[in-house]
């Protein structure tokens, strides 16, 4: 199974592997910026948005 029909099957709710390397990372930068958005204080709105680009 090739990594992009791993990703549609995720997205569409079938059987995947969780663990495959990009899936991985993905959850890894989603959680790095999880906390830099909750540790980030009081910011401005714009701010805010910078922290989700990254």
């Amino acid at each position: 199974m090739d990594l992009q029909e791993n990703r549609e099957r995720m997205r569409r709710g079938e059987l995947y592997h969780a663990f495959v390397s990009d899936l991985t990372a993905d959850r890894a930068r989603c959680a790095s910026a999880c906390r830099r958005f909750n540790n980030a204080g009081d910011v401005s709105r714009r701010q805010s948005l910078e922290l989700w680009k990254e």
